[in-house]
């Protein structure tokens, strides 16, 4: 289970803006699917006169949407291995926001309803930050 520091807090951060980055992912879509040339100052391309296609060339060429596109599906096939009552832990953890908005994790203190002791939630926590990972190439 070696993982550098860097691929460490990579995985972290992933974890940390899961949730505004389903949001940025969704609007991105919306817009590459509703966006019209004309409209936004671009011309149309008589070569091109299918609107589904060109939002996938658009969608194709975006790296901002590549990037949180892999982010997402790193952390979906992670929590996808996890029974439901992890999950739980992570979400706790990772997503839900503290008393003064800031985007860190948690402290295992604030999660002592849960059934696991901190030890067990530590655990847990690491086995998802290397699934996450893992799943990005950081291994």
């Amino acid at each position: 289970m070696g993982l550098s520091r860097k691929g460490w807090q990579r995985a972290v951060n992933v974890l940390l803006w899961y949730p505004d980055n389903l949001k940025e992912y969704a609007t991105l879509l919306d817009e590459a699917i509703t966006r019209d040339p004309e409209h936004h100052g671009g011309t149309t391309r008589p070569l091109m006169p299918d609107p589904t296609a060109d939002a996938a060339i658009r969608l194709a060429s975006n790296r901002r949407a590549d990037t949180l596109r892999a982010e997402i599906e790193a952390v979906e096939l992670a929590m996808a291995e996890l029974p439901p009552i992890e999950r739980e832990v992570i979400r706790r953890r990772f997503w839900e926001i503290g008393k003064w908005q800031t985007r860190k994790p948690r402290q295992y203190d604030y999660l002592q309803d849960l059934p696991y002791s901190r030890r067990q939630m530590i655990r847990i926590v690491k086995k998802v930050i290397y699934m996450v990972a893992v799943h990005l190439g950081e291994n």
